[in-house]
């Protein structure tokens, strides 16, 4: 939504079984929705795409952020056919950013510590976050703006597009930091 222009939404942190631990109601009758028109002022900085991502490769003030799972951000998952992760980026899971209880985010004090060490508060950084196809990479760009930063962009191809691309390099290994 950020990046169509809207910034009075909100997320439903938890989903659906949020929902319904708060007591509210829920219904399977089925709801015919009206015709509207949608009007959106698109914000170009909050995506990126492989070229840009190349691009910034050896650029110290662009942050590039996996949101994957330390396994297959080290090269170990067989999910991608080449493995690894984009040189100079750093890994923070999603999946970390989430209470596995409630399945809603982990507080913001939480999120701000672990955003903080990994050095994607500084202003002078441009977060850039990626994962398999972009899904987990809009979460963690939407865990940073909870965390203070609504500038973050999304690398929308992910690794999807970097890996179809043999000539982009991948590495191998541990998070940097």
């Amino acid at each position: 939504m950020r990046f169509e222009g809207f910034d009075d939404v909100a997320v439903l942190d938890g989903g659906l079984p949020a929902w319904q631990a708060a007591g509210f109601p829920v219904s399977d009758e089925q709801v015919i929705p009206h015709a509207t028109t949608l009007t959106t002022n698109r914000r170009p900085e909050l995506v990126r795409s492989t070229d840009e991502v190349a691009g910034a490769l050896d650029d110290e003030n662009t942050l590039i952020i996996n949101a994957l799972d330390p396994a297959t951000y080290r090269g170990e998952s067989p999910s991608y056919p080449r493995r690894g992760h984009i040189p100079g980026s750093i890994n923070i899971p999603f999946g970390d950013l989430v209470d596995p209880a409630t399945g809603r985010l982990k507080p913001t004090d939480e999120l701000r510590a672990v955003f903080e060490k990994a050095g994607a508060l500084d202003p002078k950084v441009h977060p850039v976050t990626y994962c398999g196809g972009g899904i987990a990479a809009a979460g963690l760009a939407h865990a940073l703006a909870v965390a203070g930063r609504s500038d973050v962009a999304v690398y929308d191809g992910s690794l999807n597009a970097w890996t179809a691309d043999e000539s982009l390099p991948l590495v191998e290994g541990p998070n940097p930091r």
